[in-house]
Formats: structure tokens, sequence, C-alpha cells
């Protein structure tokens, strides 16, 4: 079988090759065709990278390689884990780990599914030596010891690896299974392959790489879980080290690759370089489904022929594309279904919300039961007995879920999901009677009818803006009030379940969507409506299929992007019934959650930027958080650096006393020029040149500053040629342009001149790209990619530049003393406190508002007699003029120094940069 991409083939003999077995078992799965040639793809170039041959010269002295892959919310990595495995397999790897989650439940899931997709060709046990093995029961699979799950036979590892088939164990990411593991590979695995004069060739694949595996996490955990969380990393080192050894494999023999794969790597980026699972050597980010992207050059979406139906629905879609229609807002004003932190145990229950986000559900899996003629609905295929798995999941309806968030607490879950039910039964109501939802159908049909009425409109809108193009399509049915009800009341109200799930022992079952054996036969999929109450839980790893509506009241007063992240369970394959989607949630929680989007995409561009490079190593990635949010909790001493110096943003340091002819010369010879211009305007305060300059012009008048003692940082360097790859600035222009000297130079931080040149570079070319996150610094931010950049370019700022005098002696020396010959002013140095690091106040407006106060911030509008728009706070608004004011400060020589303040405009670009001092080295502190 041949797979076409681009200009590449990929060639995979079926079934003799894993990736050849694999693929067969992603034909079967309904992927597309397009899709299936992109997971190849993606899989093959990650296999060949993270775990190339031996001999390869990209591995080190240490014999060990490390590296993460990013995938997206819900879009699959399992799949890819699994692709990735099997061409590593196919290339010589001879040892596959692959670390299945930290929950039983998703262990066993994986472990099921490497059995059920990779492990399919005739004779498997032939092909490969697994453990555990499928010989256990599930029962003992999560009673048995770890020890006896992973023991091995040395005889039969010494065999399978002289005829060089592979070892695949699938560990739950938990210390006692990684420890047995651990034993099972240092015993017997290793010494047997030296034995047969076998190298082994380690790959461990780390499902939820963010989620135990990140040293330095302390800061995040509880007393409880701290013991824990130390030992898992140390744990996951033991598989390929020896203690007494560390920081290379345990012998010449042994090749090791450990691959982290997660949808928030943020941690991973994050944690110290040093330690020894840090991506160092490799990243990937997985690609998706979408409106956009061809196979290559790879982008992070490609188009799929089958249009929306195909594609993944993630945060473009819920923030930006259809997030009118999908985005059921609640005003936080009075919100009672906030909590003020993550861990408060009170849950104040919103009846109201409840019921009317239960409408929705119903109305919706109506719809969708209706769209899918000949199938049985839940009520009816329930009381059905199938002859087969699969005939039950054909002749079926296909899932539908809804998900109802409330809090962390476990006991929150139950007092949710006990509203529902009271609500379902009515107040006299019990057991499974469902008096209260037929009543409120038939006394307050307008209030469903509503939602009938707003899926139609979803529906226009996904035809208009995704489908109009197609041929083929055509608008998606809405089908009336009458026929909606009927199957509300006959095939969903008696079938759909309330569960609560978490892992509290009084919790109901794990969702199962699949078909069940029954005493005789087959029966359909227990969950084809059901409403599920949980928290933490269905955090990772777990798929809601068919989630229609997503009641999400969760609230936290230090919310973390990484954990809010893997919360949207609504994120997936949806885009068959997007239009029947709807989330509830806060005006808060959808800000927040449209800004984990945009630093989400900010990331994933920069690792697949990195993917596609040919230089050897990794760069510094830029990970992204808010005012309101921090980017993770995993790593401790996450600290914020701001893009954007401020609006007034101030030189305080000076060169010594009679030491700064250089900066002086800079000001004197501006001055002499605009007085040639004739553009000159003078006053006894100082003077302003009347012509404006673009932000370019005056970046490269502040790099022409010179100082003895503060100079170019190579941490500053870094810094902003990875805030230009990360804006996208093609080609990517050199924003830092401080003068390189010997020596050990201050580091000012963003009082530098250098680095607030750098940020006036960026400002400027970042006015041909829709940055993603990136927001103006408005009072009111807006985030930049949704800008209309025409208008942003018209209204970026111009600067004057000035001068600023004071009431000390005059000048009578060096280059500011030709210049005040020529005037009709005397040039007065400013009387100022100046300590070690300069001057000790700051400039400006001394509270200045807008109708208030004015001062040297707007130094030059007094002068001109202009009435420039301010800001509340007295800063101009976006729009206005800027002020570049130099400070002529007394040093007692008679020459003065040179000091400088900026009055920027609002509208500027900004975003936190999250950093920790082992990662930057205090870069900008």
């Amino acid at each position: 079988m041949t797979l076409e991409f681009g200009e590449s083939r990929l060639h995979l003999e079926l079934p003799q090759t894993w990736a050849g077995v694999y693929a067969e078992s992603l034909a079967r799965s309904g992927l597309s065709q397009v899709s299936r040639q992109v997971v190849e793809a993606d899989a093959l170039a990650i296999a060949m990278t993270a775990a190339p041959d031996p001999s390869d010269s990209r591995w080190d002295a240490t014999r060990i390689r490390t590296g993460v892959v990013m995938g997206a919310v819900q879009s699959g990595k399992t799949a890819s884990m699994l692709a990735v495995a099997a061409h590593a397999m196919d290339a010589g790897v001879n040892v596959l780990v692959l670390l299945a989650g930290t929950r039983t439940t998703l262990w066993l899931q994986t472990l099921e599914r490497l059995k059920a997709q990779l492990d399919t060709a005739p004779e498997p046990g032939k092909r490969r030596l697994l453990a555990p093995t499928f010989d256990f029961s599930r029962a003992n699979l999560v009673t048995g010891t770890p020890h006896h799950l992973y023991r091995l036979n040395r005889a039969h590892v010494a065999r399978v690896l002289g005829k060089g088939r592979p070892l695949m164990l699938v560990v739950m990411k938990q210390v006692d299974h990684i420890s047995h593991a651990s034993s099972a590979l240092h015993d017997v695995v290793f010494p047997e392959a030296a034995k047969v004069g076998v190298k082994v060739r380690m790959i461990v694949i780390d499902d939820e790489a963010d989620d135990s595996s990140i040293s330095g996490s302390e800061s995040a955990a509880t007393a409880r879980e701290l013991q824990s969380m130390k030992q898992v990393p140390r744990r996951i080192l033991d598989l390929w080290e020896d203690r007494q050894r560390p920081g290379e494999s345990v012998a010449e023999h042994v090749f090791a690759t450990y691959v982290g794969y997660t949808a928030t790597p943020q941690a991973n980026f994050l944690q110290d370089p040093q330690n020894p699972l840090a991506p160092r050597d490799f990243v990937a980010s997985l690609r998706t489904p979408g409106p956009s992207g061809a196979l290559e050059p790879r982008a992070l979406t490609y188009r799929v022929p089958e249009g929306v139906d195909g594609w993944y629905t993630g945060s473009d879609v819920y923030y930006r594309d259809l997030a009118d229609e999908i985005l059921v807002v609640r005003d936080d004003e009075g919100d009672e279904g906030a909590q003020g932190a993550e861990d408060e145990p009170e849950e104040t229950i919103d009846r109201d919300a409840i019921a009317d986000a239960t409408r929705a559900y119903l109305v919706a899996a109506s719809i969708r039961l209706l769209r899918q003629p000949g199938r049985l609905g839940p009520e009816t295929a329930r009381s059905r007995s199938f002859d087969t798995a699969r005939e039950a999941e054909q002749l079926a309806c296909k899932p539908s879920s809804m998900l109802i968030h409330p809090s962390s607490a476990k006991q929150d879950h139950f007092a949710v999901a006990e509203a529902v039910r009271l609500w379902w039964r009515g107040a006299n109501g019990a057991g499974d009677d469902a008096s209260g939802v037929l009543a409120d159908i038939d006394e307050r049909p307008e209030a469903w009818k509503a939602w009938l009425d707003s899926y139609a409109n979803s529906a226009d809108a996904v035809f208009e803006r995704f489908e109009k193009k197609q041929p083929t399509t055509t608008r998606r049915a809405i089908p009336e009030w009458d026929g909606v009800r009927r199957v509300i009341i006959e095939e969903l109200v008696p079938s759909t379940r309330i569960a609560v799930v978490n892992s509290d022992p009084n919790a109901d079952d794990r969702p199962r969507f699949n078909p069940v054996r029954a005493e005789v036969g087959w029966s359909a999929a227990p969950d084809l409506s059901t409403i599920f109450v949980s928290g933490n839980v269905m955090a990772r790893g777990l798929t809601l299929e068919g989630l229609l509506t997503t009641l999400f009241t969760r609230d936290s007063k230090a919310p973390l992007a990484d954990t809010q992240m893997q919360m949207q369970r609504w994120f997936g394959y949806r885009g068959s019934y997007i239009d029947l989607v709807r989330v509830f949630l806060s005006e808060r929680q959808r800000s927040l959650f449209a800004a984990y989007g945009d630093t989400d995409h900010a990331l994933r561009e920069q690792v697949l930027a990195a993917m596609n490079q040919s230089e050897a190593g990794l760069p510094d990635f830029t990970v992204l958080q808010g005012e309101a949010f921090q980017a993770t909790g995993k790593v401790g001493g996450v600290r914020s650096l701001p893009l954007s110096p401020g609006r007034r943003p101030f030189v305080r340091h000076l060169s010594g006393a009679g030491d700064d002819e250089a900066n002086l010369a800079v000001v004197s010879d501006h001055f002499r020029d605009a007085l040639e211009r004739q553009d000159l305007v003078e006053t006894r305060r100082g003077l302003i040149d009347r012509e404006t300059f673009s932000m370019d012009k005056v970046a490269d008048l502040l790099d022409s500053l010179r100082y003895s003692d503060h100079f170019a940082l190579p941490a500053e360097r870094r810094r902003w040629s990875t805030y230009g790859r990360l804006a996208g600035i093609a080609p990517p222009p050199e924003l830092y342009r401080a003068p390189e000297l010997d020596g050990t130079s201050l580091d000012l931080g963003n009082s530098s001149p250098y680095t607030i040149a750098a940020y006036l570079r960026f400002w400027s070319a970042s006015l041909d790209h829709h940055v993603r996150g990136l927001y103006t610094d408005e009072d009111v931010p807006r985030q930049w990619s949704l800008l209309d950049l025409q208008a942003k370019r018209a209204a970026q700022p111009r600067f004057r530049i000035g001068l600023r005098f004071g009431t000390g002696d005059e000048v009578s020396e060096g280059p500011l003393d030709s210049l005040a010959a020529r005037l009709q002013v005397p040039v007065r140095s400013m009387k100022r406190d100046v300590g070690p690091n300069g001057l000790v106040a700051a400039w400006g407006s001394r509270g200045a508002t807008a109708d208030g106060y004015r001062s040297d911030d707007l130094f030059d509008v007094q002068v001109l007699g202009l009435e420039p728009t301010l800001m509340p706070d007295g800063t101009r608004a976006t729009g206005e003029a800027g002020l570049v004011l130099f400070h002529l400060i007394d040093d007692g020589s008679g020459r003065g120094s040179i000091a400088v303040g900026l009055s920027i405009p609002a509208g500027g670009p900004d975003f936190i940069h999250a950093t920790t001092s082992s990662r930057w080295d205090d870069a900008g502190a």
C-alpha cells in the first residue's frame, strides 16, 4: 500500500509491518483517507526523529533522547501514539514502553485499544511479547499486584529479542507499576539483550506527559499528593537509568528515547531545562483537519474533502467562528453558579440554568436522532437484543450526552445530580419518574421551542460560513416541533440516565458508549443518552461521545491555563453536529477560554516551526499567560514578564559625571537638524521638534544611546528573537539591537532604551500580522488576531521628540553648549536626586487624569497648544502622537547627562511571558 502526500510517498507492506497493520485499523475506524495520510506521515516523521538508529550522529554519549509531541484537547493523540509506536518498531525499536495514564480506567482503555488496533495480526504471540497480557481478567488487572503484571520470562525475552521482535509494556503511570516495569527491564530485558548481542532500542511514550511527569512540580501539589509526585519522574528515569550513574543509559547497548505526549505542554517547556525529562532533542505538533491548509508544507490544520463534518472543532470554532451561536453566556454579576476557588466545597446550584441546559440537550438529541433515519432510538434500542456487537452498533442511534461540570468537589457532583433528578421527577415524583420534565414540556412549550429556533439559526450559520461553497452540501435539517417533541417523550425521556462520574466509591460507572454482552447476544451501548455530572475525572482522557450540551459553572480565583484547557471536553471531532452543540458558561470563563485558545495557538505555532527547522537543537519557546490566569501550576517559581514596557517608560540610568559625551552628541545632533529644518520650537522649559517620527525611527534613535556599563544582554537578544518568531514576522527582523561590548552589562529590564526600542520595532512589525496570543494594552484589551489591521496601521503612533531643560546652571561645555549658542533660550540642566542606579524619581504626570494636572509626559502638547485625547489615567489614547523627551540632568560637570522618558499612546501590543529564572537567567528582571 502506498500513501501519497505532496511529493513524498510512504510505502507500507500489508499486513507484515506494524505500520501496515495499524493502517488497516485506521481505515476500519472511519477516519478519512486524508486524515489517515496525515496521521501516518506525522508519525513516521516523529518516529524517525525521536528514535534514530544507534549509529546516527544525533545520539550523544548519554544514549538518551527526550522530546515532546503537542496535540490538541481531544484531537486523537492516542492514534498518533500508536502510529509512532508502529513505525518505530518497524524501524528497529525493540522495546516499547507506553505510560498510559495515572488512573486505572485510562490505563485499561489504552491497553485495550493497543490490543484492538495495533496488535491485531494473526498469531500475535509470534510477533511480539506483550505485558500485561490479556490472559488476566479486568478484575485481576485492577486488583492484582503490579509485580505479576510485568513479570517476564528470561528465555522468552531472549528468544523474542534474538529474533528481532519487539517487547511491548503498557504501564500505568503510578509509582508501583513503573517500579515493577523498571525491574523487569533491568533484571531481565537488558541482561538478556546483552547475552544475545542485541542493542536495546527503547522508546518510552508518556501519555499526558504534563500529568505527574514534571520535576519541580511540588508547589502545585497537596500534602497528600506530594510524595507520589516527587517519585513519578524519578521512576520514569529508572526505566533506562542506573541511579548510581545518572544522566546516561544503564549500559552501552541501551539506547532510550522519551516521548512526552500532551495537549498542554506549558509545564514541560517551563520546567528547569536541566530536568532529565525536559525536552531537549525534538518537538512535534500534531495537525488537525480544518478549513485550511495542505498536507505539505506542514501547517497546524489541513483541509479535508468532507468539509466541516470531518473537522476537529476547537477554540477557533467555539470562541471565534460560531461563538455567538454555540456559547450561552451568563452574566457574571450575581452569578450563583460560580465558586470562589477550585477547592471550595460549596456549590450554589443554579436550578434555572440546569433546567434550561437540559431542555437544550433534549431538543438537540431529538434533532440528532431524527437526522439518523432507520436507526433505533435509545428507548427502542434498550429493549432489543442483537446477535453481534457490530449489529448493535449499526442499528442503534449514535450516543448523545450532556455534561455538567460544577466544581472539583465530589460532594457538589452528587448535589447537582440530585438537583437534575428533582427537576426531572418533579416536586412530587420519585425514583425513575419523569413527571417533572413531561410537565415542563406541556406547561412551558415556548421555552422548548426557543431551542428549536436557536438550532435553526446555528444550522444557517454553519451553512453560510462553512458549507455554502460546497456544491453537494445542503442546509442541515431542523424538524418541526411536533416530531421533536414526540422523540423527546418516547425515546429520550424514558431512557436518559443521570450519572455522577468521579472517584467516589458511590459514583456511577464510567461512560459506556459501545455495545455490551448480554446473557443472550448483545445489548446496545448503555449510554445512548446520558447526563453526566463530573469534575476532574473528565478533565483528561475520557471522551464523551456525542457531547451536545455542557453546563460549566466551575470557577477559580487562580485559574491555570493548562488545567482548564483540558476541561473543555466539548472540543473534538464534532463537526457533523456542531450546530447542535451548546456551552453554558459565565462571561469571565468565556473570556478565559478564549485567551487560552490564543496562547495555545501561539505555542503550537512555535512547536510547528521548531519541528520544521533543520538546525540541531531546540529554540526557546515562549509560553504565554495572562493578567487573569497563569500558564501552569505544575512548576514552581513561574513569574510574569510583560512584553510592553508600559505607557510611560523612563530610562533613569545615567552615565557617570562628565562621561555622557556620546549621548549628549546624539541629542545635540537631532535638535541641530530640527533647527535647520525650521521645525524647532524653543521655550525656556525646553525644545520640541514639530516633525513626528515613526516607531522604527524612534527605535533607531534609542539604540544610538551609549553607556559604558549597559549594553547587549544575551538573554534579551534571545528573548526578542523568540518573540519575533512567535509573531510570525518573516523574515525575522533583528528587534533587539543593543551594542555589543566586552564585559558584564547591567540589566535594566524594561527600562533599557534598547528593550524599549525592540518593543517599538515589534509593534511596527506586528501591524501586518494577526498575532495569536497578543492583545492590545488598552483598558479593555482586544485580541490582536481579531483586529482590523488596516485601521490599526492608520492609528499607529508617530512620535515628537523634545528636550527638557531645568532651573539649574547653564550648560557651559560639551555638545549642547555649541547648540545653545544658536538658540534664543538658555540651556539649563535639571536638578534631580540621583542614586546609585540613576535618577531616583520617575517622570511624567503625577496624578494626571483626563481632566486634571498635566506635566512632562504632555510637554509637547502644552508647548504646541494641542488638546490630546487622554485615557482615564492621563496617558495618551490610541491614535494620538507619542513623545520622546530627553532630560538634561545636572551632573556637576557643566555638561549635563541624558535621561529619557517616553509617552507611548495606548493600543500597543502586549502579552505576558511566563518564565522562570532557570530558563531565562532572570532576563528582563
